[in-house]
């Protein structure tokens, strides 16, 4: 402790009241105060948003996910992209208007235990975690998919499929690993180019498309309402929600940002409101490029595309790009997590140990290779098991039931404590509502009639995991409460709000009121 004072004895001779006051030396550098660990103020609007970006790669869900979504919901899968960027829109306006309250390493799971206490921290923290540490996993495994054909198409021989892309996880989850023990502004600045790259070159085959497209650009079987079937538009919900999901790990960002209370929140909007506005766009100039042939039939739809329209060229780009995209959203996602988990190991949730953080660089290289070791264990067995891209598509699907159930807490959380707080408006009861509404549509939709064959396996592991989440909690309150007690606690000793501003009270007695109605 002497020797780390030592080091700057020219900063305490110039101000000297910040060498002496505790308070005071808190706002110079987070080098200088003991429980704040990570780098604080380092990331710009810009920064935030490109992880936001990053993270929801949208080159990635063009190149996968449209195709698994049209496949089910059909002619009208852009209809599907417009009900599911609804209700991802109400939840990520009311996990904002949480960050506009409180800043948290944690995510989710720190916003919820500061407004919901214990319950609502717990709650959500069992949904969100889970989703993540399957997300991850999915993204990286997406990755090596597109690396395998583009390695094909550049020359590699075929055959050996399942070894390749093992391989390939293997490398994608340790450049992911060491991106996230840099410091994480050099990852935004990668995410941000990544996907700005990627999809300039989807759009360009897309205006290839409606160029060549037999019959114009207006597709009748896609504006024709009338046999439209709502079931069938929604059964798509659970993973088009995991195409647009997250989001929300840049509120893991409350200390590294700058400004979170604003730039937390309209990271999170502008980017689902803009990639919405996309895959509508995409949504209905994929079926209009695939009119005549099937989805099931093509493994990389951008590529169908691409060779059917004469531009087969730009499947080299392409194939390259949405791998190096998948590439960023495992990294982002490994970045948030790795936060999250940092934040859980510093309540004592999980062990202390995770909660170390890099001497220089100031990351939380514990959690970081926690999480490396468990994306190489599903990557691996996600390619030698079965077909790597029902695998996506499985860890997919599971992750998303988990993350539509963790907005809904979420937003639901910041729904009770606006009435909680007397703070209750109109736009946070009606994004509260909407949030609702879509968690009960995509569920029926999802669920009604219950998927068969190994979705439905999936969905059953979803039943199981609710189930053991509200069995382990009632084991907890009764037996061992004091586990339960430890849930946002880091946050709470830190002080780790970031209240909207409001007038200071001039008394003494004005003052302590305003203090104690923040606790």
């Amino acid at each position: 402790m002497s020797a780390a004072e030592q080091t700057r004895p020219a900063a305490g001779q110039t101000r000297p009241a910040a060498g002496q006051t505790r308070p005071a030396a808190g706002q110079t550098r987070p080098a200088a105060e003991p429980d704040g660990t990570l780098r604080k103020a380092i990331l710009p609007l810009w920064a935030v948003y490109g992880i936001a970006l990053g993270i929801l790669a949208p080159s990635s869900t063009l190149a996968l996910s449209t195709g698994l979504i049209s496949e089910t919901a059909g002619n009208l899968s852009w209809l599907t992209w417009v009900v599911t960027s609804v209700i991802v829109l109400s939840f990520a306006l009311g996990i904002s208007w949480l960050t506009r309250r409180f800043t948290s390493t944690g995510g989710l799971y720190g916003l919820a235990a500061r407004a919901g206490g214990r319950t609502g921290g717990y709650s959500v923290m069992s949904a969100h975690v889970l989703a993540l540490l399957l997300a991850g996993p999915a993204c990286a495994l997406g990755a090596a998919i597109y690396l395998d054909a583009w390695l094909q198409r550049v020359g590699m021989p075929p055959g050996h499929s399942a070894a390749v892309i093992s391989l390939l996880v293997v490398g994608v989850v340790a450049a992911n690993a060491w991106l996230c023990y840099r410091e994480v502004k050099l990852s935004a600045r990668l995410l941000l180019a990544i996907e700005f790259a990627t999809v300039g070159v989807i759009l360009i085959l897309f205006c290839v498309v409606l160029i060549k497209a037999p019959g114009g650009v207006i597709d009748p079987r896609q504006l024709h309402f009338s046999g439209m079937h709502v079931p069938t538009i929604l059964a798509a919900g659970g993973f088009a929600v995991f195409a647009l999901a997250g989001f929300e790990n840049v509120a893991t960002l409350g200390r590294e940002a700058r400004n979170p209370r604003r730039s937390i929140g309209l990271a999170m909007t502008g980017s689902i409101v803009g990639l919405g506005l996309l895959y509508v766009f995409a949504s209905y100039v994929i079926v209009l490029g695939f009119k005549g042939i099937s989805f099931a039939s093509s493994a990389a739809p951008l590529d169908t595309l691409a060779n059917r329209n004469g531009v087969g060229w730009l499947g080299y780009a392409i194939d390259l790009g949405v791998a190096v995209s998948f590439f960023g959203s495992s990294l982002g996602i490994m970045a948030g997590t790795s936060r999250t988990v940092y934040t859980l190991a510093r309540d004592r949730v999980l062990p202390a140990r995770l909660a170390r953080v890099h001497a220089t660089q100031r990351t939380p290289v514990a959690a970081v290779a926690a999480l490396g070791v468990l994306y190489l264990v599903l990557g691996i067995a996600g390619a030698a098991l079965t077909n790597p891209d029902n695998s996506y598509g499985y860890l997919g699907t599971l992750s998303g039931y988990l993350l539509v159930l963790a907005y809904g807490l979420t937003t639901l959380v910041a729904g009770v404590y606006a009435t909680r707080t007397r703070s209750l408006r109109a736009g946070i009861a009606l994004t509260t509502l909407v949030a609702l509404s879509g968690i009960a549509l995509v569920y029926w939709f999802s669920f009604h009639p219950f998927p068969q064959g190994a979705y439905g396996i999936v969905a059953w592991c979803f039943v199981g995991c609710v189930a053991l989440a509200v069995i382990a909690y009632a084991a907890l309150r009764l037996r061992w409460p004091a586990a339960l007690a430890r849930i946002g606690r880091s946050d709470r000793a830190a002080g780790a709000d970031e209240p909207e501003p409001e007038p200071v009270p001039a008394t003494a007695q004005g003052q302590a009121a305003l203090a104690s109605g923040r606790q």
